[in-house]
């Protein structure tokens, strides 16, 4: 009977231990916050190098709940409209935020810029951009967190991170994407990423293409400046 018990609670304590979920901005850091990554896009072995920045811009109220302003900028010399200049605008309830949460994907209102177009209100990230809407998901199935801690250098100094994997698939089309991701967490860094890895694979056709994604934390600190700061509910 004792040897039952026991083995019950190895059980329990070992699912305790397993992420909920991996949303790369699971979580939300105070007002003016920025951070911002080094990245390369390489896709079927062509490099594309990226940056990549998120920041809180303030708050609103949206759907009768207290809000935060959201932008994800890209920056790119790629001629590509997808690996180009992109920045997103999203107000996210400030409750959606946290441990095994998808904040972005609870949006009450999402707006992109492309490049010099102008601004455009759009339903959400995944009817706009599906592709980008499952990197920022993160991985949903499989989900683990490694045994080991990884060392992230930046800047200043090294970070001990935490690491989860998994991976997510969709279909769009007569196309399968599947995304393998590690995830690097890290309490100081806002948001909580310190930076990831995805490799991703496109079958269509029974033919197949292979991209490799990696972000690398740049810097990060206080009082960012809003992008879009006209766009408003």
């Amino acid at each position: 009977m004792f040897a039952h018990s026991a083995y019950l609670l190895v059980l329990l304590l070992a699912f305790a231990d397993e992420p909920k979920s991996a949303a790369l901005l699971e979580t939300l850091p105070e007002d003016g916050m920025w951070v911002t990554y080094n990245g390369t896009i390489k896709i079927n072995g062509q490099e594309t190098v990226v940056s990549w920045t998120a920041r809180s811009v303030g708050k609103a109220l949206g759907a009768s709940k207290e809000c935060r302003f959201i932008e994800l900028e890209q920056a790119s010399d790629s001629t590509r409209a997808e690996l180009g200049n992109v920045v997103w605008r999203l107000l996210v309830p400030e409750d959606a935020f946290g441990e095994g949460r998808d904040p972005l994907k609870n949006a009450v209102k999402t707006w992109v810029k492309y490049g010099t177009n102008e601004p455009e209100v759009v339903e959400n990230i995944d009817a706009k951009d599906p592709l980008f809407a499952m990197l920022c998901r993160g991985p949903k199935q499989n989900l683990k967190a490694e045994s080991a801690k990884e060392k992230i250098s930046w800047q200043m100094g090294d970070l001990e991170c935490p690491v989860i994997v998994g991976k997510n698939e969709i279909e769009l089309g007569a196309a399968k994407i599947e995304m393998i991701h590690r995830v690097f967490r890290h309490k100081e860094v806002p948001f909580g990423l310190a930076g990831t890895s995805q490799d991703v694979k496109v079958s269509f056709g029974g033919q197949q293409q292979t991209a490799n994604i990696r972000m690398t934390l740049q810097n990060h600190g206080k009082d960012a400046k809003a992008k879009l700061p006209e766009l408003q509910p």
